[in-house]
């Protein structure tokens, strides 16, 4: 049978075989003007920090029905939004020495150099496969520096 006979089936009794009725869920209304407004007049209201800022849109998502990333969408559009400071690489507590960052190209020319002033014979093959710690680690030793790390 063709959808024409169900069609009119359900026309006329208001059911068929094979009709289902699912279940609608509840639909969140858009966000209007309004609702943002309060949002973000609660959220600067509660006097937010980087570290209770999440808890504090949690608090506000439960208030007005919504979710926690449909609460900080809104005020990070807003601008008003404060994120939580993101911790440091270590957390052993142990503070590292502060070193900068160098290229592996820059180190390798300062291996050279370290080289060719205590005399020594340069072969570029070699130095072009170490790494760029390793190149450092190697000029702090000819130039008689502490080379000792951790």
């Amino acid at each position: 049978m063709g959808d024409r006979f169900y069609q009119q089936q359900r026309d006329v009794l208001g059911t068929c075989p094979g009709l289902n009725h699912p279940i609608k869920r509840k639909r969140n209304m858009a966000w209007d003007d309004d609702k943002k407004a309060a949002v973000i007049e609660a959220y600067e209201n509660a006097t937010p920090t980087p570290e209770t800022s999440m808890e504090i849109v949690k608090d506000i998502a439960e208030e007005y029905d919504e979710s926690p990333n449909g609460v900080r969408m809104v005020l990070s559009k807003a601008g008003v939004y404060i994120k939580k400071t993101p911790a440091s690489g270590g957390s052993t507590g142990a503070a590292k020495p502060a070193s900068s960052r160098v290229s592996k190209a820059a180190a390798q020319e300062a291996l050279t150099a370290a080289i060719v002033d205590a005399g020594g014979a340069i072969d570029e093959d070699v130095i072009s496969k170490l790494t760029g710690k390793a190149a450092l680690y190697f000029v702090q030793v000819l130039q008689g520096g502490s080379a000792s790390e951790d």
